[in-house]
């Protein structure tokens, strides 16, 4: 690029440099000083050194990103965990009371349940219980308490059928990989 007498007042009006100076490079320490920030708790020459450092934030960040990846599967299994032990208080199985739960349209998902055994445990037995009462109603055997037996009134139209299940269609290849997928007929648009 040419200097021009335009470019040359452009830049000595607008620098804060001198105008015909070389302009000085940047530093490197503002960038030391925020990998020494993220590397501060390392041990050992991971945090002495910079090249060393460098390589413990990028391993860093690798795992930040896996764990941020991770994250939802893992939610859906510690609900699962936690809710499975909150009806083995109560002793019940999480099959019977989905069933019952998809008969009587109640569509709470299992993080939801798993949040309202640990923050709401009354709501939660009072649900477990009105699952118990629709088992004992459809000729199952529970073991239930005679006193929260007692406060449970079920109407005639609780129970019917339970709504249709979406349809997953699986993404990408056939399972070889070389087979296209087939095409979706006009029914499961």
């Amino acid at each position: 690029m040419r200097l021009t007498e335009v470019l040359g007042i452009r830049r000595i009006i607008n620098s804060s440099y001198h105008p015909y100076f070389a302009i000085p490079k940047p530093s490197i320490w503002p960038k030391r000083e925020r990998l020494r920030r993220f590397i501060a708790w390392q041990y050992g020459s991971n945090r002495n050194t910079v090249r060393r450092g460098q390589r413990q934030l990028d391993k860093i960040f690798h795992y930040m990103d896996m764990h941020r990846r991770d994250e939802l599967k893992m939610e859906k299994f510690y609900a699962e965990t936690r809710l499975n032990a909150a009806l083995g208080e109560h002793h019940y199985e999480y099959r019977e009371l989905r069933s019952n739960f998809e008969k009587s349209h109640i569509l709470l998902d299992t993080i939801v349940l798993s949040q309202l055994a640990i923050y709401e445990p009354r709501t939660f037995k009072s649900l477990v219980d009105f699952s118990k009462q629709l088992s004992l109603q459809q000729g199952h055997q529970t073991i239930f308490d005679k006193s929260d037996q007692e406060n449970i009134e079920l109407s005639t139209n609780c129970l019917g059928l339970p709504f249709p299940k979406s349809k997953y269609f699986p993404r990408g290849a056939g399972k070889d990989h070389r087979n296209p997928p087939r095409k979706l007929r006009e029914e499961e648009f």
